[in-house]
Formats: structure tokens, sequence, C-alpha cells
């Protein structure tokens, strides 16, 4: 698997279960619809960057889904720190978006 369609492949792990966690009637998350669309911008973005040539013009949508990524991180910490959601969906999400990150900045560098 190559590193474009690992990064794409992660991040959409990273919708999937933030939509998971928000369509659960178990939780009631803060900020909900602002983490829904983070999570979705975050593939939106990476998608864009694909479509565009390598450079500046890239990397921009490349910064763009790194911002989404860290909203999202963000928005899910601090409903974890609230309790209302547990850990092991918290660290599932957090360590994904972490890795997208990484990704994201290794892609910037290139």
């Amino acid at each position: 698997m190559d590193n474009e369609f690992r990064l794409l492949h992660v991040a959409r792990m990273i919708v999937s279960d933030v939509n998971r966690l928000l369509d659960s009637p178990n939780y009631r998350l803060f900020y909900a619809e602002q983490l829904r669309e983070a999570a979705g911008s975050i593939t939106s973005n990476i998608r864009e960057a694909y479509g565009r040539r390598q450079g500046r013009e890239r990397n921009q949508f490349f910064r763009f889904a790194r911002g989404s990524a860290e909203e999202t991180d963000e928005r899910l910490r601090g409903n974890f720190r609230a309790r209302r959601v547990p850990a092991a969906p918290f660290w599932r999400i957090h360590n994904r978006v972490a890795v997208v990150v990484k990704m994201l900045n290794a892609l910037m560098k290139e």
C-alpha cells in the first residue's frame, strides 16, 4: 500500500470512528456537529490536495487537512476530559489522528 493510499485509509477510519461515536445513543458529546465536520474535512482536504500539482498548492490543502485533524483531536479531547467519551474510542481516534498528522507533515516535506 503506497503512502498516499495509506494516509487516506487512516483518515477515513477516523471519520468512520467519529461518526460511529456520534451516532451512538449512549453518548452525548459537546460540539458534536463541529466534531463531525472537522473529521470529514480531513479526508476532503486530502482528496483536494491529490487533485493539485505538487508543491505549494498541494501543501496548502495538506495544511488544511492537518488543521482539521488537530481540531478533531481537540474536540474529542474535550469530550474525553468531560467523561463523555470512554477511553478506548478516544485513544483509538487520537492515535489515528497522530498518525495522519505525521504522514501529512512528511508529505509536505517532499
